[in-house]
C-alpha cells in the first residue's frame, strides 16, 4: 500500500508540474520530478535564476565582404550566481510539505532532459529503496548523508568533500541518519530524473558499478607546481579532463583570486566549505557566495574565481566538456598559456594532471 501510495503521488505531481510553465528571464524551464523520503517524489521549484543552459557556445557567420565569410567570436551564455540565501526550496512531496525532503531545482528539466538540483533531507530521515532510470552523480553540501545500495549490511556516512556515482536501474536509500538535516548536489548528466519504489532482493548484492569516494580517497595536485599547496588544488572524482565531462573538487586559498581567464567548457558549480566568488573582471562588488551557494560559469565567458579571506574554500566543479583554460584578453595577471585559475599548467590542463583523470562515468 505504501508503495502504491508514493507511485500516486509521483504521478500526480508529475501530471500537475507539466500542466504549469514556468518562464525565466533567459525562457529556459527548470525541472519538475524529485526525490522524496529518500526515494523519490516529484515537484518543481522555481530558483528565480533562469535556467543554466549547457553547452559551449555558438559562431554565428558573418559576411566580411564580396562574399566572403568572417566568423564572429563565440556567444557567451550569461553567468548565475545563487547564494545559498537566494536558493528556493520547495517539498518533493506536498502531502508530507515541510517535514519531507526539499529541493532546490538549479538547471533543465528534470522530466525530460539533463539536469542539476540540490536536495535536503531531514535529520533522521530514513529513506526508501528506489531506482532510477538514469545515472547520476552526487557530492555531499551539508550533514553526513548515507546512500546504502540493495545487500549492503552498513552503510557508511558520506560526510562534506565527499561524492558518489548512483548507476541507473540500482536498488539504493538515500537517507539522513544523524540529527543535522543534509544536503546532497545532484546532477543527471545524460537523461530525466525519475524514479520507482523497489523491493529488496534477498540475495542482492552491491553492484561494483557503483562508486563512493571520501576526503581519504582524493588525491590532490596542484594546479601550478610552483605554488603548491599555496595555490588552488584538485582531486578527480570521475571522467577525464583532457577529452570530455569530468567532476572534481577544488580547494582554493583564503584570499586567494584568479587572474582573469576562460574555458572552452561550460561548467556548474556548488560551494562546499568557506565564501567564494566567480565574477566578470570588470564587477567592482561581486556576490559573496558562501557553503551552499551554486554558480555557472558559461564557456568562453572572461571571469575570476576568488575565495574570501578568512578560511580556506572548498568546491564540486562539474565540467560539461572537457577541461582547459586560457588568460583572458591579455590579462597582465596571468601565467602565460595554460594559466588556470592563478596559476599555470603545462600543455593547457591542469598541472601535475588532468583535473579529473579518471575514466568512465562513475569514477
Amino acid at each position: 500500500m505504501r508503495n502504491a501510495k508514493v507511485i500516486a503521488v509521483a504521478l500526480a505531481l508529475v501530471l500537475a508540474a507539466s500542466c504549469k510553465k514556468k518562464t525565466q528571464d533567459t525562457g529556459d524551464k527548470m525541472g519538475s520530478g524529485a526525490m522524496g523520503s529518500g526515494a523519490m517524489g516529484s515537484g518543481s521549484a522555481d530558483t528565480g535564476s533562469g535556467s543554466a543552459a549547457m553547452g559551449s557556445g555558438s559562431a554565428d557567420m558573418g559576411s566580411a565582404g564580396s562574399g566572403s565569410a568572417a566568423p564572429e567570436p563565440p556567444k557567451v551564455k550569461e553567468a548565475k550566481n545563487m547564494a545559498a540565501s537566494e536558493m528556493k526550496w520547495a517539498p518533493l512531496d506536498p502531502s508530507a510539505g515541510d517535514k519531507g525532503p526539499q529541493v532546490a531545482w538549479l538547471w533543465g528539466d528534470a522530466t525530460k532532459e539533463p539536469n542539476g538540483f540540490l536536495i535536503k533531507l531531514k535529520g533522521g530521515d530514513k529513506g526508501l529503496l528506489h531506482t532510477h532510470t538514469g545515472d547520476y552523480h552526487a557530492a555531499t553540501v551539508a550533514g553526513t548523508p548515507t546512500n546504502a545500495q540493495d545487500g549492503q549490511k552498513k552503510a557508511e556516512t558520506l560526510p562534506v568533500g565527499s561524492a558518489w556515482f548512483q548507476p541507473g536501474g540500482l536498488a539504493h536509500i538515500t537517507a539522513c541518519p544523524g540529527k543535522d538535516d543534509c544536503v546532497a548536489f545532484v546532477h543527471f548528466n545524460e537523461g530525466k530524473f525519475d524514479f520507482a519504489p523497489a523491493e529488496a532482493k534477498k540475495d542482492a548484492k552491491p553492484d561494483p558499478k557503483y562508486v563512493e569516494k571520501r576526503a581519504k580517497d582524493l588525491k590532490w595536485k596542484p594546479l601550478d607546481p610552483k605554488a603548491g599547496a599555496k595555490g588552488p588544488q584538485t582531486a578527480e572524482v570521475w571522467g577525464d579532463s583532457a577529452s570530455g565531462p569530468n567532476g572534481f573538487f577544488i580547494k582554493v586559498p583564503a584570499g586567494f583570486a584568479s587572474p582573469a581567464h576562460t574555458h572552452s567548457s561550460d561548467y556548474h558549480a556548488v560551494v562546499l566549505k568557506g565564501t567564494m566568488m566567480n565574477y566578470a573582471p570588470d564587477d567592482k562588488a561581486p556576490k559573496e557566495m558562501p557553503s551552499g551557494s551554486y554558480w555557472y560559469q558559461p564557456a568562453n565567458g572572461a571571469h575570476v574565481t576568488a575565495c574570501k579571506k578568512g578560511a580556506e574554500c572548498l568546491a564540486y566543479v562539474y565540467m560539461l566538456g572537457k577541461f582547459d583554460f586560457a588568460p583572458a584578453g591579455g590579462d597582465a595577471g596571468g601565467a602565460g598559456s595554460g594559466s588556470a585559475a592563478g596559476g599555470s599548467a603545462a600543455g593547457g590542463s591542469a598541472a601535475g594532471g588532468s583535473a579529473a583523470a579518471g575514466s568512465g562515468s562513475g569514477k
